[in-house]
C-alpha cells in the first residue's frame, strides 16, 4: 500500500521540478504549467483527426487540410516546449508591477518565452494563406502578406527579450505589420472574391474578420505580460493560450468545411489533372526513336541521278 502511495505523490506534472525557473523571479507555477499541457493536448487533438481526415480524401483535395495541419502542429510542438518549461530566459522587468517578497524596490526578472514567438513565426502565416486563398490571390501577393505576418513575430520576439524601453520600438513595428497585413488582404484579396460570388464574398468577411479581431488583441496582451509586468505569467499563459487556439487552431481548421461547402473548383483549389500528360510508354518510345533514325537516314541518303544517255556519233 505504501509504495502505491509513494507513486500517486510521485504522478502529476513535475515539468516545474524537473526543468525548474532558475534566474526567475516571475515565472509559471505548476497551474501554468497544467494549462499549458491542456492546450498542447488540444492542438494535438486537432493535428491527429485532420490528418485522419486528409488520408481519406483524394490527392487533389489535400490542400485545404495541409493549410489547417501544418498551424496545428507547429503550435503543438510550442506548447510542448512550454508546458516542459523549456524555451524561455529571464529578462529584467522594466516596470516594477508584479513583485515578489524580497523584491520591493527595483524590478526582478521575468520568465520570457521565446518559444510562443517561434510558434507564431511557424504557424500564423498560414490563416493569412487559407484566407488569400478565397479569392485565388496571386502568389506573389501572398508572398508579400506571408511576409509582413512573419515581421510581426519576428518583432514581437526581439521586443520581448529586450530590458530597455526600446522594446516599445519593435512593438510599433509589429502592430503596424498587422495593420499593412490586413490592408492587403482587405484590398486585393476581397476585390477578387467579389467577383466570384456574393456568397464567398461573405464567407471570406466573416473568416477574415475574426482573424484581424484576434490578431489585434495579441499587441494588447503583450503590453500587459511581457512588456508591461502587469500580469502574472500562468496569466500570461491562459491568454495567450485562448487567443492561440482560436487564431491558430480553431480558425485553420474552420477553412475545411467552408471551402468545402464553396466548392473546391469554384475557389481553384481543385486539380483534376486536366494539364498532366503521362510518360510515353517504352514501347512507343523506341518507335518514335526508330521513326527519327529512318527520316534522318532518308534524308541523308542521296537519291541516285538519272544516267545520261551517250549521243551516238554521226556516221
Amino acid at each position: 500500500m505504501t509504495d502505491y502511495v509513494e507513486l500517486f505523490k510521485r504522478g502529476g506534472n513535475q515539468a516545474i521540478k524537473i526543468n525548474p525557473p532558475t534566474g526567475a523571479d516571475f515565472h509559471i507555477t505548476n497551474r501554468g504549467s497544467d494549462w499549458l499541457w491542456a492546450a498542447f493536448c488540444v492542438f494535438l487533438l486537432m493535428a491527429m483527426v485532420l490528418i485522419g481526415l486528409m488520408f481519406r480524401k483524394p490527392a487533389n483535395e489535400r490542400i485545404v487540410y495541409c493549410t489547417a495541419i501544418a498551424p496545428v502542429l507547429f503550435m503543438s510542438i510550442n506548447y510542448f516546449t512550454m508546458a516542459s518549461n523549456l524555451g524561455w530566459i529571464p529578462v529584467h522587468a522594466k516596470y516594477n508591477h508584479v513583485k515578489i517578497d524580497n523584491q520591493p524596490d527595483h524590478p526582478g526578472t521575468r520568465q520570457v518565452f521565446y518559444s510562443r514567438k517561434i510558434g507564431w513565426f511557424m504557424a500564423l502565416p498560414w490563416p493569412i494563406v487559407q484566407a488569400s486563398l478565397f479569392g485565388n490571390t496571386p502568389k506573389w501577393q501572398i508572398a508579400f502578406n506571408v511576409g509582413v505576418a512573419e515581421i510581426f513575430s519576428v518583432c514581437y520576439l526581439i521586443a520581448g527579450c529586450v530590458y530597455s524601453t526600446y522594446k516599445w520600438g519593435y512593438y510599433s513595428i509589429g502592430a503596424a505589420a498587422i495593420v499593412i497585413c490586413s490592408i492587403s488582404v482587405m484590398t486585393t484579396t476581397r476585390n477578387l472574391v467579389r467577383n466570384i460570388g456574393r456568397d464567398v464574398f461573405y464567407v471570406f468577411n466573416w473568416f477574415f474578420g475574426i482573424i484581424m479581431f484576434i490578431w489585434l488583441i495579441y499587441p494588447i496582451c503583450f503590453g500587459l505580460c511581457e512588456g508591461g509586468n502587469v500580469i502574472q505569467p500562468d496569466s500570461e499563459a491562459v491568454w495567450y493560450g485562448i487567443l492561440d487556439i482560436i487564431l491558430l487552431g480553431c480558425v485553420p481548421c474552420l477553412f475545411i468545411p467552408l471551402a468545402s461547402y464553396l466548392g473546391l473548383e469554384r475557389l481553384g483549389l481543385a486539380n483534376n489533372g486536366n494539364n498532366f500528360q503521362p510518360l510515353p510508354s517504352e514501347k512507343t518510345m523506341n518507335s518514335i526513336a526508330s521513326a527519327r533514325n529512318s527520316g534522318e537516314t532518308a534524308v541523308s541518303t542521296p537519291k541516285p541521278k538519272p544516267a545520261k544517255k551517250s549521243k551516238k556519233s554521226k556516221k
